[in-house]
Parts: C-alpha cells; structure tokens; sequence
C-alpha cells in the first residue's frame, strides 16, 4: 500500500520502557487482528521494555529483597485493578493468558537493554523466548554495557 506519504506495507514501531511494551503488544495483536487500512508491520524496536513478573528471574534479587523492590510496587500504582497484577500479560511475557510469541506479525525485531538497568534481565529473556518460540522472523538484541534504563533520555 504504496502512497506519496510512506508504504504502508514496511512500517516500524516501537518505543522505550512502557512503549517497548506497548509495541510488543501491537505486534501480538497485529498476528491475529488486521490493521486498519491493511497496514503490515515490517518491524519492531523495543527499548528497554518494562516487563516483569512477581516471580525473579536470572541475576534478580531473591525472596524479600526482591518483594522489597520499587518495580514489584510501581505496577500496583500505575495499574491496581490490572487481572493478574504483576503478572498481567501486558507485563509478564510468560503469566497465565500470555500470547505464544511466535504470532508476532513482524519479521524484523530488534530488542535493546542497558547493563545496569534492573528490567535488563527481562529484556534478555524476552529476546531468548522469542528467539525460542518459533517465530521466523529475525530478531536482534543490543546491549549497551555500564548504562542505566532508558539512559539516552536523562540529563
């Protein structure tokens, strides 16, 4: 769907924290729901997505020192009544209700973490699952190393 103002065909989307998520979510949505206008998502940029879980995972802090973490918290403000809580699918790839990965309606998927930031981990796995779901797409994950979440926007 070629125009004089861009092709609709070979669109990207993305956005960092809460907007990574927010693409991912449009890309999901995408594999089984049609876009208005027949657009088709070529690809997907998700900069340090803002997922997690009521659960830890890899280098995370365990038991009390994880509960104790501001994230766990922040879900419940930004979002009380959300089914399932911190384990909402919007933030929890893997909860109960998730979508399978593999419907992604992208072919391109490029996933970005910082190595300080504490959702890098989650931004790992993300890249991991999707690379593991069967999804043919192609996906990519960049890390830039001493740096904290969404660093490029701080003073």
């Amino acid at each position: 769907m070629a125009s004089q103002l861009g092709d609709f065909d070979r669109l990207y989307i993305g956005g960092d924290n809460a907007g990574g998520n927010i693409g991912h979510d449009l890309a999901m949505r995408a594999g089984v729901e049609s876009l208005c206008g027949g657009v088709k998502i070529l690809g997907a940029y998700l900069g340090h997505p803002f997922f997690w879980s009521s659960k830890p995972i890899m280098s995370e802090p365990k038991g009390e020192d994880f509960e104790k973490n501001p994230i766990c918290k922040f879900w419940d403000f930004v979002y009380l009544s959300a089914p399932g809580g911190i384990d909402n699918p919007m933030v929890n790839l893997v909860g109960e209700g998730a979508p399978i990965l593999a419907g992604l309606a992208c072919s391109r998927l490029l996933v970005c973490v910082a190595g300080k930031d504490k959702l890098r981990d989650r931004g790992v796995r993300y890249y991991d699952l999707v690379k593991e779901s069967g999804w043919k797409g192609e996906v990519e994950m960049f890390e830039v190393e001493g740096e904290d979440h969404c660093f490029h926007f701080q003073p």
